[in-house]
């Protein structure tokens, strides 16, 4: 039964994705213990595409992007990936709203205990100036997050 309950909580995945020097992504989760996994070949263009699509601006180093990856279609999504091909280095899926390539690496397989067929993702652009106004002042109604 902890088995099942286990996995049960894994059908999703929330990580904040920082924009690097080099237009690279990286992220951080306790996941083994994960430091600055990249995200790349392919997968940083379309975060780049997302976070335009939502601010109206290109992001720069230091950016932040909330993203989740859901394995069952939630209410509210952005994007839908599906898999074209998967090996031992990774899976290449296509983003069928940006119609872009995204490559996913096995720490992927790793958290979600399989290569999935389908992932829906949403993304949000961090402000981190106007969480900060925010946190400062209470006014919880300004955030575009429910």
């Amino acid at each position: 039964m902890l088995y099942y309950l286990k996995h049960k909580t894994l059908m999703e995945l929330t990580v904040v994705a920082i924009k690097r020097d080099d237009n690279l992504y990286h992220f951080n989760h306790s996941h083994n213990n994960t430091v600055e996994e990249l995200l790349m070949n392919g997968t940083e263009e379309a975060i780049d595409e997302h976070y335009f699509f939502k601010t109206g601006k290109h992001p720069i180093e230091g950016d932040e992007v909330e993203i989740s990856l859901f394995l069952q279609e939630p209410d509210d999504y952005d994007t839908l990936l599906v898999k074209e091909v998967s090996d031992e280095e990774g899976t290449t899926y296509t983003d069928t709203t940006m119609c872009l390539p995204v490559w996913l690496c096995p720490w992927l397989q790793g958290y979600f205990g399989k290569v999935p067929e389908e992932i829906y993702i949403k993304v949000r652009p961090i402000n981190k100036g106007l969480e900060a106004f925010v946190k400062n002042t209470g006014m919880r109604q300004l955030l575009n997050r429910p």
